[in-house]
């Protein structure tokens, strides 16, 4: 279903996503649906959902090699949208505009953090 999401461009996200969790529910200790997850979620909130997704798969019993380099990806992706909302000037916006800008600065700055965090070893 994720595949024919992607590739077909049919609307099956949802399927996939009840699959995975069905997965999920037979097998908890397998990563993989979780990384699967992390993939569906893909950048929204900032990638805050997708990177538990695949923290969750790397914590797993059985984990997905995968699911490392993943998340580097989404560290890197946020270090360097961190650095660029650093030099963002948010003082002549609209209220409305502004919240929404602090909690994109708010959700960048906590997967920044996250990457800071992570050990080094992969």
């Amino acid at each position: 279903a994720r595949y024919q999401n992607e590739l077909a461009g049919v609307d099956t996200e949802l399927l996939a996503e009840r699959y995975y969790y069905q997965a999920l529910s037979v097998a908890p200790q397998i990563g993989m649906p979780f990384n699967q997850l992390g993939t569906l979620a893909g950048s929204k909130y900032y990638n805050v959902e997708a990177t538990y997704c695949y923290l969750r798969c790397i914590q797993s019993e059985v984990s997905f090699e995968g699911a490392y380099g993943n998340l580097k990806r989404l560290y890197d992706k946020a270090a360097k949208m961190y650095h660029q909302l650093k030099k963002c000037e948010t003082r002549k916006l609209s209220p409305s505009k502004k919240r929404g800008k602090d909690i994109k600065r708010l959700l960048v700055s906590f997967m920044y953090l996250q990457s800071l965090l992570q050990p080094k070893s992969r």
